[in-house]
């Protein structure tokens, strides 16, 4: 099982590094405009298209995303249009025990602490891990992702953050927060080999569109 995960890493990584900085710069405008068809942040971004941001008084939407980096799909216009649209967008900060807090999302990102090469807020945190984004009442949680299946089924870096995070938005239920992974269109794959701690998202976001997985429950 971890060779087949470890080949696949491999493949969808050689595939990222052969993008040209054209493609992209593509990729990233793309999916700011892909974006519209995920369930709640679809209502804000036409919102602000038709009227401009949410009036004074009216709560702001949560979105947890975060800043991509190196070769995985920017993320850099979304975070921009999904904050102009008033959306309140919360980015991760690695802690060294492995949990992620969460801090405003603003132009002024720093290299992480735990992580150098990770650009992070440098603001104050708000909340840490999967009870601190239910407690801010976040409605779409933004996954990274190296790959991930028609189910839903994701594989990541090996790091196991977003896995952690994933189990714990899963003991909340009903109330947690949709997730989805971002991902360029040939990131997804016909099948994700998993492990029992490896999670599933609830929906894909791809530069073509986003789709709903098949299977939005964990493995295990």
């Amino acid at each position: 099982m971890l060779e087949a995960k470890q080949a696949l890493r491999e493949q969808l990584r050689a595939r990222r590094r052969a993008r040209t900085p054209q493609e992209r710069a593509e990729v990233a405008e793309s999916l700011a405009v892909a974006a519209r068809e995920v369930p709640v942040l679809g209502v804000v971004l036409a919102r602000a298209a038709d009227d401009g941001p949410a009036p004074g008084g009216v709560p702001a939407v949560c979105v947890a995303a975060y800043a991509s980096f190196g070769t995985e799909p920017g993320t850099a216009p979304l975070l921009r249009l999904l904050a102009d649209a008033g959306a309140r967008v919360l980015l991760p900060v690695i802690h060294d025990d492995g949990s992620l807090g969460w801090a405003p999302y603003a132009d002024d990102l720093g290299p992480g602490t735990v992580s150098p090469g990770i650009p992070e807020p440098t603001g104050p945190e708000v909340g840490v891990g999967a009870d601190g984004l239910v407690a801010l009442g976040c409605a779409v949680v933004l996954v990274p992702a190296l790959g991930v299946d028609h189910a839903g089924r994701r594989i990541g870096k090996a790091g196991g953050y977003y896995d952690r995070l994933l189990a714990g938005l899963e003991r909340h239920g009903a109330g947690r927060p949709l997730t989805v992974a971002v991902v360029h269109d040939d990131d997804v794959v016909a099948a994700v080999p998993t492990q029992p701690h490896d999670r599933r998202v609830d929906g894909i976001l791809m530069p073509s569109g986003y789709r709903r997985a098949e299977s939005a429950t964990g493995d295990g």
